[in-house]
């Protein structure tokens, strides 16, 4: 075979092999709830809801809503409500997933004394660490999170910044394939 006729059988291999279709990324819709622990005190237990998009498993982008109660006291009771805009990069590492991301979004404050009652909306900052760990057909999610909140005006002074820990239970829903 001449030199050319060489050339044009692995340009023709070559555009046989590249029209393959390519291995889909999987978009996934993740719906759940999250269990959270907060300190200081005035963040303690709570529970809440989540909705979040992973295009491609690639990124993350969701709603976070928490309810937490703040550690018991005799005579100050605070809550605390979040509502955030939770952004990721999903990184694979074997079959888990390590998610660095940025929570950004109002807390609501919420003092109750004896005599009286305040509330107080702060911004909140939140950047964490979640590993995504795929259980059955569910996704189980622990992570951690800082929170940089603004100080609440409220009737006593409470610490507004601390370490949260959650636990994320999410059913992982396919939404589309993506193919590069």
């Amino acid at each position: 075979m001449r030199p050319a006729g060489r050339v044009r059988l692995a340009l023709g291999g070559a555009a046989l092999l590249g029209a393959a279709p390519a291995a889909g990324q999987i978009g996934e819709l993740h719906l759940g709830v999250v269990a959270t622990y907060g300190t200081p005190a005035t963040y303690g237990p709570g529970a809440g809801l989540v909705a979040g998009v992973a295009p491609g498993r690639l990124v993350y982008v969701g709603l976070r809503w928490t309810y937490q109660v703040g550690a018991p006291s005799l005579h100050v009771r605070n809550r605390v409500q979040s509502y955030a805009v939770d952004l990721g990069v999903q990184i694979p590492a074997g079959a888990l997933e390590i998610v660095p991301s940025m929570s950004l979004g109002v807390l609501r404050f919420a003092q109750r004394t004896p005599a009286a009652s305040r509330h107080s909306t702060e911004f909140l900052a939140a950047p964490g660490l979640a590993v995504e760990i795929p259980v059955a057909r569910i996704a189980v999610i622990p992570e951690i999170q800082v929170y940089l909140a603004g100080s609440p005006a409220l009737l006593q002074p409470v610490t507004h910044r601390g370490v949260l820990a959650s636990l994320r239970i999410v059913v992982p829903i396919e939404i589309s394939r993506f193919r590069w």
